[in-house]
């Protein structure tokens, strides 16, 4: 009896775990993330910070920075921002990029260089020529919550994202970028 009842217990802890791993509704999403890329060695991805708000209506916005670095002693920025239109099921979360803006947030320095040097100023500019190529494009990128919903890891560990939290210092970094521009 006590083996039948121990049992039964596991398998309704096994259902309820593994139902909570499925992320089948756009609700377990809504709120504010802060998400980081993780730069990939063969610069296919670049260090990022993302600020996302996924409305339950299906809406959002994102704001951030990228940093490219061009060699040990320039690193470009670029500010992001724009409207998102978004959905998730089945361990999915799907975005319509909408009126999506990038800008070039160079310190003066590197500015400078980029004015001077003629390979710089055709890498920047093929930079932002893929960004807008893309900037209408339909993206769906595998997802996985952890920590009690709290913790998203996009594309299979292309970006970690967590809940925004009071005082938040991403936000306030992000804050002082988008205020200067």
């Amino acid at each position: 009896m006590r083996k039948l009842i121990l049992g039964s217990f596991v398998a309704v802890l096994l259902t309820g775990c593994a139902g909570a791993s499925n992320v089948s509704q756009s609700s377990t999403l809504d709120g504010e993330w802060i998400c980081h890329t993780i730069p990939t060695k063969d610069k296919q991805t670049y260090d990022r910070l993302d600020h996302f708000v996924l409305k339950s209506d299906g809406t959002g916005a994102l704001r951030g920075i990228s940093y490219i670095e061009l060699d040990k002693e320039k690193t470009i920025r670029y500010l992001t921002k724009g409207k998102v239109k978004w959905q998730a099921q089945n361990n999915v979360l799907s975005f319509d990029f909408i009126d999506r803006a990038m800008v070039p947030a160079h310190s003066k320095n590197v500015a400078k260089v980029i004015k001077q040097n003629k390979a710089l100023q055709e890498q920047e500019k093929e930079q932002l020529a893929a960004f807008y190529s893309k900037s209408g494009n339909h993206t769906d990128m595998p997802i996985e919550l952890k920590q009690n919903g709290n913790q998203l890891i996009l594309g299979k560990d292309f970006e970690t994202c967590r809940r925004v939290t009071e005082n938040d210092k991403d936000i306030q970094l992000l804050n002082k970028w988008f205020v200067k521009k």
